[in-house]
């Protein structure tokens, strides 16, 4: 029965999770939609809102997300064109390459929350959509698929509301992180969870490591959300079994700046190190 589709984007974080719901659920997955990183109908409109994001965080935590992505695609294309071990057992393979194995279709678009997007979506008819992306989905989003949607997000939640959770585990020296799977709704990590998990980690990786570990831990609950959560009668109601957020103990995160940047490394941690590319596929 195939009833879900997944909305990711070509980001190392992504990719990873994505992959092992690829691999592990190939039989369920009706569509995978493969957006930009950033929404915009063209190059000029997604690098305004990268600028953006910058211009709230800081120039050295960009860099990082553009080097952790753009170098992770081309290692990837590396692995195809001299056929690795790697990429023959499918832990080095694309979103696209993966897709086109299992005879999956993939939808591309700059923009999630187009309307025309969205229609064909719904007409698909998913009993959920997973949701593995960085764009900020617009109330029309919500509208249209309702309680479909289900996020991954990388806290304990509601500790950790908001971006670079990752970043703010090291900097507070967290002895665990956490993954929720949850509803969506138009607030800030705020739907409904269904349920989540913490997940011990060495405290002296690099934050890619620890990104990395992250993007397994995604794929590695949504396929126990597909196994043993999703197989409900689903009818357009929401019958699976979840629980409201405590607001009494949210926390919000926000994007780094260059002074929580410098903190970190006097602390000793390292942002990405050399082996990591070739050691986290």
């Amino acid at each position: 029965m195939k009833d879900i589709i997944v909305f990711t984007q070509n980001t190392m974080a992504s990719i990873v999770a994505t992959r092992e719901v690829l691999i592990n659920n190939s039989d369920r997955l009706k569509a995978i939609v493969l957006a930009s990183q950033f929404k915009g109908e063209s190059f000029t409109d997604q690098l305004k809102v990268a600028y953006k994001l910058t211009k709230k965080s800081s120039f050295s935590f960009f860099f990082y997300k553009l080097l952790e992505s753009k170098v992770y695609n081309y290692l990837l294309l590396g692995h195809k064109l001299t056929k690795t071990k790697k990429y023959q057992n499918d832990s080095a393979k694309t979103i696209e390459d993966l897709a086109s194995q299992y005879n999956i279709p993939i939808i591309k678009t700059n923009n999630l929350s187009d309307n025309d997007f969205l229609n064909n979506v719904k007409e698909l008819n998913p009993n959920y959509v997973l949701c593995l992306v960085a764009q900020i989905l617009r109330k029309n989003v919500f509208e249209t698929l309702g309680n479909k949607l289900i996020n991954a997000h990388g806290s304990y939640l509601p500790e950790y509301r908001g971006a670079a959770q990752y970043f703010w585990y090291l900097f507070n020296g967290d002895q665990q992180y956490g993954v929720t799977i949850h509803f969506m709704e138009a607030g800030l990590d705020t739907g409904n969870i269904i349920f989540q998990k913490k997940f011990d980690y060495n405290q002296n990786i690099s934050m890619y490591e620890l990104h990395h570990k992250l993007a397994q831990s995604f794929g590695f609950m949504l396929n126990e959300f597909i196994n043993n959560y999703a197989n409900v009668n689903h009818n357009g109601d929401n019958e699976l079994i979840s629980f409201k957020q405590d607001e009494e103990k949210a926390t919000m995160t926000r994007m780094p700046t260059k002074e929580d940047f410098s903190q970190l490394k006097r602390k000793g941690n390292k942002l990405i190190t050399f082996k990591d590319f070739f050691k986290y596929m």
